[in-house]
């Protein structure tokens, strides 16, 4: 069974490898939009949009696309654009909860049948003292995620008292992913190897 992952994180690449699920890494390369009201609606489109994009270069398989998105208060934020842009989001998330959203895309590319869907996760941050955040920020990077930061590494020592998926805030919410793969009748248990979850 071909497996795609039409996305270009490392991320999501590591947690499918995590599970004993062979894949293929494929850049998308598409524009994905950035405004709108609903936070998982702009994951879901942005998930259809690499996941299509990718499912054209191919006559079977079974192409993934996942996107991720960051809710703070009425704002959704994605990638920061640079250092400071990172900081600034950094300071605007201490002390308060955010909300991540996952948008995931599943492509039959043989029978040409897809789902989509999203999950959603609750994630407070802890309030950083101006005094620790030089530090802390240093310590962070690389911050070319949504939101700016992982909760892994010393980002565990920030974000915490998740609600909801673990694996969603990292990037690729599993269970949902394997409801995605029942709902087209595969049992992706079959094609696991060595590793497990």
């Amino acid at each position: 069974m071909k497996i795609i992952l039409a996305s270009a994180s490392k991320r999501r690449s590591k947690i499918l490898s995590s599970c004993g699920i062979r894949h293929r890494v494929v850049r998308s390369n598409v524009t994905e939009i950035k405004k709108g009201k609903f936070p998982e609606r702009i994951a879901m489109v942005n998930a259809l949009l690499k996941a299509a994009s990718v499912a054209k270069r191919f006559n079977s398989g079974y192409v993934i696309g996942a996107d991720t998105v960051v809710k703070l208060g009425r704002f959704i934020i994605g990638k920061p654009r640079d250092e400071e842009h990172a900081k600034n989001m950094l300071k605007a998330m201490s002390g308060r909860t955010v909300f991540v959203y996952t948008g995931l895309c599943l492509i039959d590319v043989k029978r040409s049948k897809l789902i989509i869907d999203y999950e959603k996760s609750e994630v407070r941050v802890k309030k950083i003292c101006p005094g620790a955040f030089p530090k802390y920020f240093g310590l962070l990077g690389p911050y070319d995620k949504a939101g700016g930061f992982t909760i892994e590494g010393v980002g565990s020592f920030i974000f915490d008292d998740i609600k909801g998926s673990y694996f969603n805030v990292l990037g690729l919410p599993t269970l949902r992913l394997n409801h995605m793969f029942e709902k087209l009748g595969v049992d992706i248990l079959k094609i696991i190897k060595a590793k497990r979850c």
